[in-house]
């Protein structure tokens, strides 16, 4: 289908027999300010119903931030559905892509066998992520991952996690915070000096932090920019990559109380331009 300069190709997909209608094309001005793909965080499945989840602090902070914020679903079985046409789509609609926190990622897609089961684990939710995530570095796609998606980043990459911080080689300290307030700052993050995120929140930022997982060995050509004073690694950047970036902490929930993390989505949103 021949899109023209200032249209944008849409995909709406509902649980339908796969049919030329679901095009859909919507116009778009070129001076319209950056479109932020946030990917639906994970599946809520109550009483037989699926649902999908995206925090509202997202949102929020994207929108808060300059930016236009359209929803991306988690699509399955992925077998059935046209998926390259799906994603070609979203890489034409929109200019950054976020990818929220979450649960535990699946052992067996990081070739290990599982060894806490405290969380619960969704390897649809996964392998989805995983699929998109993996087009969009091949596309070099401005991406911003918080929390599960710094994680998710890493696994992209072939990096490996700790699934549970007490398997570190080293002690760590608590990092899932039990606060009123999901503001409330819990540790600080020491960043490397000529890295992409010294440059944001410069020399250290204090964080909230809810995470029990950890990165272990970082994936082909990221690096490690940011731990606590345990070395427990919260940011991370590719070298090779324009603007991919992960986060453990969660700025969306800080946006309105730091200036730093506002910072953060402002630098993520010019990149997106």
């Amino acid at each position: 289908m021949h899109i023209q300069k200032r249209y944008i190709l849409f995909t709406h997909i509902l649980h339908l027999p796969i049919i030329d209608s679901y095009y859909i094309i919507a116009q778009r001005s070129p001076f319209m300010n950056p479109v932020i793909g946030i990917i639906a965080c994970g599946l809520d499945i109550r009483d037989s119903s699926i649902r999908q989840f995206v925090s509202h602090a997202y949102i929020d902070a994207i929108t808060c931030s300059g930016g236009i914020p359209v929803i991306l679903p988690i699509l399955f079985p992925l077998q059935d559905l046209p998926i390259q046409d799906i994603f070609s789509s979203w890489l034409s609609l929109c200019d950054g892509f976020l990818f929220c926190g979450g649960g535990d990622i699946s052992p067996i897609l990081m070739d290990e066998n599982p060894l806490d089961t405290s969380s619960p684990t969704d390897i649809r939710t996964d392998k989805f992520h995983l699929s998109f995530l993996k087009l969009l570095l091949d596309h070099d796609r401005p991406v911003l991952g918080i929390c599960r998606g710094m994680q998710l980043i890493n696994v992209a990459c072939n990096g490996t996690i700790y699934q549970d911080l007490s398997f570190a080689h080293t002690p760590a300290f608590c990092h899932m915070q039990n606060t009123l307030e999901r503001s409330d700052i819990f540790h600080t993050v020491i960043f490397q000096k000529n890295s992409m995120l010294y440059n944001i929140f410069e020399e250290s930022v204090d964080t909230n932090s809810f995470h029990h997982q950890a990165i272990q060995t970082p994936g082909n050509d990221l690096v490690i920019v940011g731990e606590t004073s345990d070395h427990v690694p919260e940011a991370i950047e590719s070298c090779r990559h324009s603007f991919v970036a992960g986060v453990q902490w969660h700025p969306e929930c800080m946006y309105h109380t730091s200036q730093k993390m506002r910072t953060l989505f402002y630098s993520f949103l010019k990149a997106s331009k």
